[in-house]
């Protein structure tokens, strides 16, 4: 005998589907009726749960914000060292979205298309980047004051370093392929010893 569904997992079970139709798909060419084919349900019962195809998506994508928000959060957590800290969130956003389980670039691709035609979602998505930036920008900043960093604009490196994860998170998207420990050790030596020899 078949479980009957709490509403909960139905709405996951719907938000699960929609991510794979806006993911194959884009936003705009997908319809009610294929979140309803891929989630196995019938159109009212996806209706029942989300009045529209824009709540299911506001849904995804305030799910996904509170995802990153804790890893970042976690890997932010005051620690002894500055270059600890960038460390730790560097390491933090490749490993934890770039996944092939989790889809979290592939979305972000999603979101770029949104946020294009949609203002809202334009000024959504640059309120959480620039959210993003001033925890760098504070790991930064911090190392600054304690003359473990030299002095730089906190704020524009942050932005340097957030525009390269963002390169990152696409790369990984579409599939690049590389040794992601590596890469991050890389990053970090570049980012603390720069390129010029000494």
């Amino acid at each position: 005998m078949t479980r009957h569904k709490s509403q909960d997992e139905r709405r996951a079970q719907i938000l699960a589907a929609a991510r794979r139709c806006f993911i194959r798909t884009g936003y705009a060419h997908t319809r009610v009726d294929d979140i309803a084919a891929e989630a196995g349900l019938s159109k009212g019962g996806v209706y029942f749960h989300f009045p529209s195809k824009r709540e299911i998506f506001d849904a995804l994508y305030a799910e996904q914000q509170g995802r990153t928000a804790a890893v970042i959060g976690e890997a932010a957590a005051p620690s002894e060292s500055a270059t600890e800290r960038l460390a730790r969130l560097g390491a933090a956003l490749v490993q934890n979205f770039g996944s092939d389980d989790n889809d979290h670039g592939k979305f972000l691709i999603v979101l770029a298309e949104m946020g294009i035609r949609e203002p809202d979602v334009l000024a959504q998505v640059a309120s959480a980047h620039w959210r993003y930036v001033d925890v760098l920008a504070k790991a930064i900043d911090d190392g600054t004051k304690s003359g473990e960093l030299r002095a730089v604009d906190p704020k524009l490196v942050a932005l340097c370093l957030k525009l390269m994860v963002d390169g990152v998170e696409q790369a990984l998207a579409l599939g690049y392929e590389f040794d992601r420990d590596a890469f991050v050790a890389s990053s970090l030596d570049l980012l603390f010893n720069g390129l010029r020899a000494r």
